[in-house]
């Protein structure tokens, strides 16, 4: 602005420059602390002010993780698309709060949080329904591996052949037996010798687990970071590379293991 004239001169904005005052690595850190760090939002506000030196609303929290989980749509898409093709697949799911952001759900009901865990990667899906045709969406129709779950009747379609009932469960329903009077008790024990006979020559065979975060958070960023983590790669450079690919353009980073 010119103090003599008052003439406002406008200079064209650089391409690369972010339409936000907040860049990609800041808005990567915000999502971090909305998955990974599951921070409320007055929470994220402090550590960002009392750590950074950086004030920020809670509108802007809520529009930075929208556009993170946007952002992320596509290593989402690749990550599910993988995980249908594996040959086992631990799926369960939770009751979880689900809002009406996208206006599908007007009067507020409350929603169900799917998860899809495979040995490389973990994909989660919200929901409104605990139907069978949900589970179906997140299997996806053509899913032909082995499905790892409780006993809930959404899994009752699938064949035989493509079930095993988390152990989890069963071990409950041998110690049940084992705790009966007469006959049942010695028969209980020696299934519960048997299982833990076979749960020795497992692990002598392959050692490890799967670990499902217990706090829900978007799908997206719940697949990315779980994923990630799955296979020690770290979370904050890789939602910084895809908010910069997907704002700016240029290679979008990949939830795939390496081959």
């Amino acid at each position: 602005m010119c103090p003599c004239c008052s003439t406002s001169t406008c200079a064209t904005l650089p391409d690369d420059l972010e339409a936000s005052r907040y860049g990609p690595r800041l808005s990567a850190q915000v999502g971090l602390l909305g998955s990974v760090f599951p921070l409320s939002f007055s929470k994220t506000q402090a550590l960002l002010d009392q750590l950074l030196g950086v004030e920020i609303s809670r509108g802007a929290i809520a529009t930075i993780r929208e556009r993170i989980s946007a952002t992320l749509e596509q290593p989402m898409q690749e990550a599910l698309a993988f995980a249908r093709q594996q040959p086992v697949a631990y799926v369960d799911e939770t009751g979880a709060p689900t809002g009406n952001g996208d206006g599908n759900n007007p009067t507020g009901k409350r929603g169900w949080q799917w998860v899809m865990v495979t040995a490389a990667v973990t994909a989660f899906f919200q929901g409104l329904s605990r139907s069978p045709a949900a589970a179906i969406e997140l299997l996806g129709s053509a899913f032909g591996g082995i499905v790892v779950s409780d006993r809930f009747s959404a899994y009752n379609q699938l064949p035989a052949q493509q079930r095993q009932l988390c152990w989890v469960h069963l071990i409950r329903d041998l110690n049940a037996i084992a705790e009966r009077p007469g006959a049942s008790t010695e028969f209980g024990a020696e299934l519960l010798g048997l299982q833990q006979q076979l749960f020795t020559h497992w692990h002598h065979y392959k050692d490890g687990t799967i670990d499902r975060p217990a706090l829900q958070h978007r799908s997206r960023l719940l697949t990315v970071t779980t994923t990630l983590r799955q296979q020690g790669r770290d979370v904050w450079p890789f939602q910084e590379q895809a908010w910069i690919a997907h704002r700016r353009g240029g290679v979008m980073p990949s939830l795939l293991p390496d081959p």
